[in-house]
């Protein structure tokens, strides 16, 4: 995986010269380009040259000029920033109202325990999956469905994660301490790391690096053990909406834990599943509760390189987080999207059940009794049911997770 830096800045007065130049030929300041993408260098240098520009180098400047005035400046030692684009804003609306209307209507309620174990089951086995774990998701759900020991070590991988996101849905309203993202990695890595005495503390060298898997080459070299500590403090303070002193959308500030756990990679091992869950933590602490149902790692795990090209781009670029923000929230509104195709799919079939067993019922093949017992079955699916006579009756009808 590989992107090209931008060229390298212009000193402030040929900065300044190069804008004043091209307003004045009529080029309007944007941090995105006509279409609205906000696009890193590795994209720019492709497009056509626009009107009143000699080159796309000169382009890129003014972009530049035109997002350094934009940015919003992080609390972190790397002073990471973002542009809050109409891009952005757009997504972050769109998701905000499938919070209210779209859930309501899809009436998820009623089958939530059933939603909440088919989110928590994928989202452990895709995130543990992205990390190198090898085995079918219809094994790892019999392994959580029916509570099975795991056999192997990626299995173990996907039983830890599979606890962690529980540890996270029991503490959502605690704040975010050092302490807890130490405890949240010794659950994920339990019998599953190199090394059992790294499991629940911070790397005690900096003998690690992100490589690419494809070419062995070094993409990213995390900061200095020494300075874990301050770090994972700094992190904790913003992820409890401690700093800055403006207003951060829970959503954003999320992904911005997300991205700066990944970049300080405090552990020797297990960095991934820790990052992952730990957004989780943050956005269902902002009573995010939807995503309680949406299994994110399962979209990321299916643009493992746009993914890993996001990193990229921001650490190429100045600390420039809004790539990182726009990656993962299309992948948001995929996976609430997955979420919806999802539940549309079981109620349509609930309904073909129901309609079936009218037709039934009314050709007097089933007598009352048994139409009650199999709609019951229906909507209250891997459910047991006590009936007088006999002490219980397992409804195997349907599955509930397929």
């Amino acid at each position: 995986m590989k992107i090209v830096s931008p060229p390298q800045s212009l000193s402030m007065g040929e900065l300044v010269k190069l804008v004043v130049e091209k307003v004045q030929l009529g080029a309007i300041p944007s941090a995105t380009d006509k279409k609205g993408r906000y696009l890193h260098w590795d994209k720019i240098r492709h497009l056509e040259v626009p009107e009143a520009f000699d080159s796309i180098e000169q382009y890129w400047h003014f972009l530049q000029f035109s997002r350094t005035g934009q940015q919003k400046i992080l609390p972190f030692t790397e002073a990471f920033s973002y542009v809050l684009t109409d891009d952005i804003q757009k997504n972050i609306h769109q998701i905000d109202s499938n919070m209210h209307g779209s859930v309501e209507s899809k009436n998820i309620g009623n089958n939530k325990d059933r939603y909440i174990i088919r989110s928590l089951m994928d989202e452990a086995i895709s995130s543990s999956q992205l990390e190198g774990a090898a085995t079918t998701r219809k094994v790892a759900r019999d392994m959580l469905r029916h509570n099975k020991a795991p056999e192997d070590y990626s299995q173990r991988m996907i039983y830890n994660n599979y606890q962690a996101i529980n540890f996270i849905n029991e503490h959502k309203h605690d704040d975010l301490t050092p302490k807890l993202i130490l405890e949240l990695h010794k659950i994920v890595t339990d019998n599953a790391i190199d090394n059992p005495d790294d499991a629940g503390r911070f790397r005690q060298d900096d003998d690690i690096n992100v490589v690419d898997m494809g070419t062995g080459s070094i993409l990213h070299h995390p900061p200095e053990y020494q300075s874990l500590p301050d770090r994972m403090k700094v992190l904790c303070n913003f992820a409890n909406g401690n700093t800055p002193n403006y207003f951060v959308h829970p959503i954003i500030r999320a992904i911005i834990v997300h991205f700066t756990l990944a970049y300080d990679h405090p552990f020797a091992d297990g960095n991934g599943r820790t990052t992952r869950a730990l957004f989780y933590w943050v956005i269902l602490k902002n009573n995010y509760w939807l995503f309680q149902y949406i299994t994110l790692s399962t979209y990321i795990k299916k643009a493992q390189g746009q993914y890993g090209e996001s990193f990229l781009m921001v650490e190429s670029d100045n600390f420039d987080l809004t790539y990182f923000i726009n990656s993962q929230l299309k992948f948001i509104n995929q996976a609430i999207k997955g979420l919806f195709d999802y539940v549309d799919k079981k109620q349509q079939e609930q309904q073909q059940a129901t309609e079936l067993l009218n037709v039934y019922l009314s050709d007097g093949k089933l007598n009352s009794r048994q139409a009650m017992l199999i709609q019951h079955s229906i909507k209250h699916l891997g459910k047991f049911i006590q009936l007088k006579g006999i002490k219980y009756l397992k409804i195997l009808a349907m599955q509930p997770l397929n």
